[in-house]
């Protein structure tokens, strides 16, 4: 007979309320009272009691209401709590009605949560994986939509109407990529001679770098690149639309502008004993640009018009070497897009954009005074008639007959460039499709530029001052070794100019691309003067005050200094050869002999620089066309302040309007040569850096 198991004891009760009884003890009946129902029926976590005792309760029916024949006991101490709650909330604005509203408060705290975790997943979301098998299968199929197939354990293709990419892996044990071949099956020999560079490009975002772990391998690099061509991929339409040999075409016409621009300049008598690179340096920045196909690691088509130190061609190999890696290039990005409003035209097929010629001559009675391109008009792509299964794809007119491609060129800045209202309108009138922008929520330009700290907000319309300190590297007259000066920075601004930040735009001719370059070389060499005048990290805010040259003495920015030297030894710096500037290109060489000392003068020089945008001096045109303008002051000698009024113009050309630093004392260097205005110009082309334009005017016209 089997020993019955011991009981265990009941654990003491002692201190505890009914409600905290375990088995065994006798539990309270739940008191269903006015305010506990009340309570019940509002609370956002639901009633607590069942739904048989909220309906039984005369609070829950009065408060309800609801019609009851049971006659309410308001005598009760539970009653008088619940009015005195009542009572209470009524003096914090917070009623019957106030109750009711704390359900939709839950509510909204779910929201909150629903969106918290909605923007948790987006982030995520944006994350293309690890190289991986698995990774490559899922980022190419579900988030681009193409085909993949494993050829054997370790291929696999990815492929879609106009492309295919081979990409062959170490072993069936490892995610290494060994090998990858892009292939355009159905395209022409204009795409076709460009595949083996671009999945060159493609196999260095996939493999290992030295002492990479794989498990640290990121896809956003190749996906960068490859997003480009599956954009294309995406768009075109086989057969009939093949976007790769569009954008093809469009650089065939383009790269021959620019071997014919090249050789012309090549030909002018002004220009000989210049350097290749000084020549395609011209015309990139002054003409139709510099078209490349996958260059500097980007997949596609891209239209360099704008770099830094454009007038500076590097005078060694090793400074050659490093300027190409440091050096920042305005780019814009050749693709395609779909067309959103039918008054842009769509893209066409063709690689005569322009004549076998190049120029024209003008006819009899036209209004141009010299020759210009000839461009032409190639004839509209048609897509073949759609499929007559698919409601509402066909014309509506003639079903059978070809279509239009509902697809245009798009062109995408890269970097963003940001321009004033004025220049935004000049190339929205070229016939180019921008974003749709809200004006009511419209920024000024420096706003943009500078955009005030969140601690800081700015009246709109009141004038505003940006203050910045910085070392500037110069050359002393005489000397040899490089020395740093103090600075002390103010940018004015007295009136708002409204801005806008170009991103992307559409086109239908490359026309419209080169007629816009020289409005937006503007403002690429407005940003890259701010820039250099007032770097990172983020200048400071005051109270704008009426501009002045006293001189404040400062001390020493030691993190300016520590970041100066950090860009490394191979950093421009202003240094003449001889005594005046006979030859600009000599006037900047590389600091790699680390000679570099403190200014025994330790008084900061302070430069007054008010930004404006005003019309170009003579332009009495009914489209008036204003250039940003800047006031440049400064000690120029001692108690005599430098001013310097300039405008800058298309294609950064600096025109000087009126200045005060160039007279008959100063007006022929030591060495015989006759000083010009245009030399003030031309000299901040050159640097690029008002800080250094304004120490060699000191230095050497003083």
């Amino acid at each position: 007979m089997a020993t019955p198991a011991a009981m265990k004891h009941a654990l003491s009760q002692q201190g505890r309320t009914p409600a905290q009884s375990q088995h065994g003890a006798a539990a309270t009946p739940p008191v269903s009272t006015p305010f506990s129902a009340a309570h019940a029926a509002f609370s956002p976590h639901g009633p607590r009691s069942s739904p048989q005792q909220v309906k039984k309760s005369p609070a829950t029916s009065v408060t309800l209401g609801r019609s009851s024949n049971t006659a309410v006991n308001f005598d009760s101490p539970s009653a008088a709590a619940m009015f005195g709650a009542l009572q209470a909330g009524s003096e914090m604005d917070l009623g019957i009605q106030g109750l009711g509203g704390l359900g939709s408060l839950a509510r909204s705290t779910e929201d909150e949560r629903a969106k918290r975790l909605d923007e948790v997943i987006d982030i995520l979301g944006r994350s293309r994986g690890l190289v991986s098998r698995a990774g490559l299968e899922r980022y190419a199929n579900s988030r681009l939509g193409l085909d993949v197939l494993w050829e054997n354990p370790t291929t696999l293709i990815i492929a879609g109407s106009t492309l295919a990419l081979d990409v062959f892996f170490k072993d069936n044990k490892h995610d290494i990529v060994d090998k990858v071949t892009l292939s355009f099956p159905d395209s022409t020999e204009m795409v076709n001679k460009h595949a083996a560079e671009a999945g060159q490009i493609l196999l260095q975002d996939l493999k290992l770098e030295p002492n990479q772990s794989p498990l640290t391998k990121s896809l956003e690099k190749f996906a960068t690149n490859f997003e480009r061509l599956a954009a294309l991929d995406k768009l075109s339409i086989n057969p009939g639309l093949n976007l790769l040999e569009a954008v093809a075409g469009i650089y065939e016409s383009l790269d021959r502008l620019h071997s014919w621009e090249v050789q012309k300049l090549r030909a002018d008598p002004s220009l000989a004993g210049r350097s290749d690179a000084y020549i395609e340096s011209l015309v990139l920045c002054t003409k139709s640009g510099h078209p490349a196909m996958n260059a500097r690691h980007k997949v596609g088509l891209g239209i360099d018009y704008w770099k830094q130190r454009r007038l500076q061609p590097p005078p060694t190999a090793e400074l050659a070497e490093y300027v190409a890696r440091t050096q920042q290039i305005w780019t814009l990005r050749i693709g395609c897009a779909p067309l959103q409003d039918l008054a842009f035209g769509p893209v066409r097929i063709s690689d005569k954009w322009i004549s076998p010629e190049v120029e024209k001559m003008p006819l009899p009675g036209e209004m141009e005074s010299g020759p210009s391109i000839d461009w032409l008009e190639p004839e509209n792509t048609f897509i073949p008639p759609p499929d007559q299964d698919k409601a509402g794809s066909a014309h509506p007119l003639n079903p059978g007959a070809p279509l239009l491609p509902e697809v245009t060129f798009k062109a995408t800045f890269d970097p963003p460039l940001t321009v004033s209202s004025y220049t935004w309108q000049q190339i929205a009138q070229l016939g180019c499709g921008l974003p749709v922008v809200n004006h009511d929520q419209a920024k000024s330009y420096d706003m943009i530029i500078f955009p005030a700290p969140p601690n800081y907000t700015p009246n709109p319309g009141e004038p505003r001052v940006i203050t910045y300190t910085k070392n500037v590297p110069f050359t002393p007259l005489g000397k040899v070794e490089l020395s740093l000066k103090s600075h002390t920075n103010n940018l004015y601004i007295q009136k708002t100019v409204y801005g806008y930040t170009l991103t992307e735009l559409t086109f239908s001719h490359p026309r419209q691309i080169v007629s816009m370059l020289p409005y937006i070389r503007q403002y690429a060499f407005l940003s890259t003067l701010l820039d250099n005048s007032f770097r990172k990290p983020g200048p400071s805010y005051a109270p704008a005050t009426k501009p002045t040259t006293a001189s404040n003495r400062t001390t020493t920015n030691n993190a300016d200094f520590t970041g100066l030297m950090r860009e490394g030894k191979s950093q421009a710096a202003v240094q003449v050869k001889t005594e005046d500037m006979m030859d600009t290109d000599t006037m900047l060489t590389d600091n790699n002999n680390n000679n570099t000392s403190e200014d025994k003068d330790k008084d900061s020089l302070q430069i007054d620089i008010e930004l404006d945008f005003a019309p170009e001096a003579g332009d009495f045109s009914l489209n008036v066309r204003p250039a940003p303008r800047l006031k440049i002051m400064f000690e120029f000698r001692p108690g005599q302040t430098g001013v310097v009024w300039l405008d800058i113009r298309e294609n950064g050309q600096v025109h000087v309007e009126s200045q005060n630093v160039l007279d008959e004392s100063n007006a022929v260097a030591p060495n015989g040569r006759v000083r010009r205005v245009e030399d003030i110009g031309r000299l901040l082309e050159q640097m690029e850096d008002i800080g250094k334009f304004a120490e060699f005017l000191r230095s050497r016209w003083a």
